[in-house]
């Protein structure tokens, strides 16, 4: 079973931008929405296999685009690496006879973590974990929910 989560809670959440006055958060980009606001604990585990990076300030509208992106270059054969906005950690994804294995090695582990899944159970993850985020985030602060950019990823 695959499941991803955010908390917004942690020491560095309070640091993106979504807390600075007079934001309007309908005009934000993509690139600064990606990069500088959400900061967000993550949870992402793989048949009870956590695979989230150990820190807590991941922009949760990155992982959101860089997760969308998974599916596509798994069907075609292809590995894809999602980096991370604030390091130079990555977590990689690699075709096997029709899954996808999944590894990371971040900064604080000595070891490689894996775990492999069906392509189309990270695809269901992934939506169910986006429809989350927007409609939670949406919710909470309306002007996002009016951001353009955010089309992208109910594509």
């Amino acid at each position: 079973m695959v499941k991803m989560r955010y908390l917004r809670s942690g020491i560095y959440v309070e640091h993106g931008r979504e807390y600075q006055e007079g934001i309007d958060l309908s005009t934000v980009s993509r690139v600064d929405l990606r990069w500088y606001y959400f900061l967000s604990d993550l949870s992402f585990t793989v048949d009870g296999v956590e695979l989230a990076p150990p820190w807590s300030w991941t922009p949760v509208f990155d992982f959101l685009w860089s997760m969308q992106r998974v599916p596509d270059y798994i069907e075609r054969g292809e590995r894809f690496r999602l980096g991370f906005t604030e390091n130079d950690d990555v977590m990689v994804f690699t075709p096997e006879a029709g899954k996808v294995r999944i590894s990371c090695a971040y900064c604080t582990a000595e070891e490689v973590v894996e775990a492999v899944c069906d392509i189309a159970e990270l695809r269901d993850a992934w939506v169910a974990f986006r429809d989350v985020v927007l409609t939670e985030l949406g919710e909470e602060y309306p002007r996002l929910a009016a951001n353009p950019v955010l089309s992208e990823l109910r594509l």
